[in-house]
């Protein structure tokens, strides 16, 4: 069991390890959690730990239970759809911001980490993938330079991530699962070609277009593939 570090921010540590935890699947959507079982595996006391889920309360991704503790959010299709068209709002207002200042510096990295996906997708890498296609969306995001767009997104990132992680742990428990999940991938990829080529010429207003429909069609597929 990871332990946190002893330091003044102990709750902020761990927050961090149970997202970690939720996010790689080894706790579940619907599990429960107690602040006293995971202060005894940390190996702290009960009071870091129930502000670290308290915090994660606001951030959405904990249900307070009436007997006490909280239980992890399902991955219902409904909270996806709305969690997908907030999503959509703040990223295609950050892609507007972010053509304004596009360079050919920035085309030649966003270029390369699009052709660093290709490549793990033809090597079946999937974890690496979902780290890639993340980081792909968290970059265009910085890339806007709004300080407040960066700080809303990061909420709604990690809940993605939650429920990406959740369709990929079905995908890798159902092989049969795979060759949609790669097909869709790859169209992933294409659009996400599209979107940099509309940056790069400063067309902000097809850059949101673009992204807007990028992201919805993403949630559509998603609830194909649950």
């Amino acid at each position: 069991m990871d332990a946190p570090a002893r330091s003044s921010h102990l709750f902020e540590q761990i927050h961090d390890i149970l997202w970690s935890k939720i996010l790689s699947g080894e706790i579940e959507p619907t599990q429960r959690l107690k602040d006293a079982e995971w202060a005894r595996k940390l190996g702290v006391s009960r009071t870091p730990v129930r502000e670290a889920m308290r915090k994660m309360h606001q951030e959405g991704i904990l249900i307070p239970l009436s007997m006490g503790g909280y239980e992890v959010r399902p991955a219902s299709m409904t909270d996806l759809h709305g969690l997908y068209r907030c999503r959509c709002a703040l990223e295609v207002q950050a892609v507007r911001e972010a053509a304004e200042s596009f360079l050919p510096k920035h085309a030649k990295r966003f270029g390369a980490l699009v052709r660093a996906t290709d490549k793990a997708i033809d090597a079946k890498d999937l974890d690496r993938v979902l780290e890639l296609n993340s980081q792909f969306h968290q970059d265009l995001v910085e890339q806007s330079g709004n300080t407040h767009l960066v700080g809303l997104c990061e909420t709604i990132r990690k809940l993605t991530l939650f429920y990406r992680t959740a369709l990929l742990n079905r995908v890798k428990s159902d092989s049969s699962r795979e060759p949609d999940y790669v097909e869709r991938l790859m169209t992933k990829q294409e659009e996400h070609r599209a979107i940099i080529a509309a940056l790069s010429t400063n067309d902000g207003e097809k850059a949101a277009s673009l992204m807007q429909s990028h992201l919805l069609s993403t949630a559509q597929h998603m609830e194909l593939e649950s």
